[in-house]
């Protein structure tokens, strides 16, 4: 009986509207803002546009690419937040949009890394929707039981917009170069428009959704939790919530990092070609991709979301080095794109974290909050990375082991978060019968 009952919610959630219209809406925008977030990765493997912009061996500013986009990602959050609370998350997302392909059509007439540098932040800015859009819709139109799911589907539009990414803009740069690049990429940001403008802001709100479904949302949007909810005022005060937030700023710099230091990686010491280096880093993100989903489902059906995120920047820190200097070209190239799981992975498990401390009606400010304080040091990853590389004279040992670094960092605070939930389930465990006394 059990397992017709598990029967019965998986074909449930496969026939319900927010498994088939929110859910590929939100994955299908985050594929889009991927691609705009990680095509420099692209574009500094790509020796004309080194050589136009005079950029060889400027290593920093090569990150800066990514630095300056997360500090302006990082910034607008805070602001994104209280205008999707305030506005909604339908309008937002569609004027966030608008913003990125505006910002790439000037990206492809810059002459400058100056330039670039500034578009890139303001880009940033533009992104900065994509957190609280999506975090708003999850905690609307998704039951508590599914929110580690829910936001690992369209978490995964980081590691599958990456890979989506590869191959096209690989294609458009040496079909027709690094600026008409730009210029196409600037026209595909503009169609997650469409697909919302068939998603509303609230399940209510929406009139083909079955009154069913109505009720599996709206019943299961509350649960027992282990630490109080409680307002945002209380949450600058909260230690939980700071450790949640230094373990998205591990997240966001460990993909941001790497996805925009990979490719040239690969070309440039690794001597791999080109095309050669993209089709082994789309293989190696697809299997990211599916690590994700698996690894999301598993703190679902556990409830161990601490536990698991540890673990995950455990297995990252011990073996980002091996994969990246231990095997053949072909094989560093699929296993060091696969091991970016582990950052869209704990996204996703922050996120499941951050529902149990937030009320529902400001999800999207906490979520710009913790985000925008992430993003705006991970900026400095990819920076960091590059400077690196530039002291150890064109090695990359070292920026490899401050990935690592980074995660063994992750691993202590979701040791901690897991260590204080079992203590706030403890004193609950011991409050009831006393007040069933």
């Amino acid at each position: 009986m059990a397992q017709t009952g598990t029967e019965t919610g998986t074909a449930s959630m496969l026939h319900s509207r927010r498994w088939l219209l929110v859910a590929p809406a939100l994955l299908f925008l985050w594929i889009i803002g991927q691609i705009d977030k990680t095509h420099t990765s692209l574009l500094i493997a790509d020796e004309p546009f080194i050589n136009e912009l005079q950029l060889a061996g400027r290593n920093a500013e090569l990150g800066g690419l990514m630095g300056y986009f997360l500090l302006g990602y990082g910034v607008a959050i805070f602001f994104w937040g209280f205008l999707v609370d305030r506005y909604g998350p339908r309008i937002c997302a569609t004027i966030g949009t608008l913003g990125w392909g505006v910002c790439l059509f000037l990206a492809s007439r810059a002459t400058s890394i100056e330039e670039l540098l500034v578009i890139r932040f303001f880009l940033g800015v533009a992104e900065g929707n994509l957190w609280p859009v999506s975090n708003a819709l999850t905690n609307r139109w998704f039951p508590a039981k599914e929110h580690s799911r829910a936001q690992a589907f369209w978490i995964t539009g980081s590691t599958m917009g990456t890979a989506v990414a590869v191959p096209i803009v690989s294609t458009l740069i040496l079909a027709s170069g690094w600026r008409d690049a730009l210029a196409y990429l600037a026209l595909l940001s503009i169609v997650p428009i469409f697909w919302f403008s068939f998603v509303r802001n609230r399940p209510r709100d929406s009139k083909g959704i079955s009154a069913r479904e109505l009720q599996v949302i709206e019943g299961g949007q509350k649960q027992p939790v282990a630490i109080t909810t409680m307002s945002i005022k209380d949450l600058f005060k909260h230690g939980p919530f700071w450790l949640i937030a230094v373990c998205q700023l591990v997240s966001g710099m460990t993909i941001f990092t790497m996805v925009q230091w990979i490719p040239r990686f690969l070309t440039t010491y690794r001597h791999q070609s080109f095309t050669g280096m993209s089709a082994w880093i789309t293989v190696g993100y697809v299997a990211a991709t599916v690590l994700t989903l698996m690894i999301s489902y598993f703190a679902d059906r556990t409830m161990q979301r601490a536990l698991t995120g540890m673990w995950v920047c455990v297995i990252f820190a011990f073996a980002v080095l091996p994969c990246a200097f231990l095997f053949p070209a072909t094989g560093t190239a699929l296993l060091l794109s696969t091991l970016i799981a582990a950052a869209p992975a704990t996204a996703a498990v922050n996120g499941a974290l951050m529902h149990q401390l937030i009320r529902p009606e400001v999800i999207a400010r906490g979520t710009g909050i913790y985000v925008g304080f992430a993003n705006c040091l991970a900026g400095a990853g990819p920076a960091v990375f590059g400077y690196l590389i530039t002291q150890l004279r064109g090695e990359y040992w070292g920026s490899f082991l401050f990935m690592a670094a980074v995660n063994v960092g992750g691993a202590v605070c979701y040791f901690a978060l897991y260590r204080l939930s079992r203590r706030a389930m403890a004193a609950s465990a011991v409050a009831a019968p006393a007040e069933a006394n």
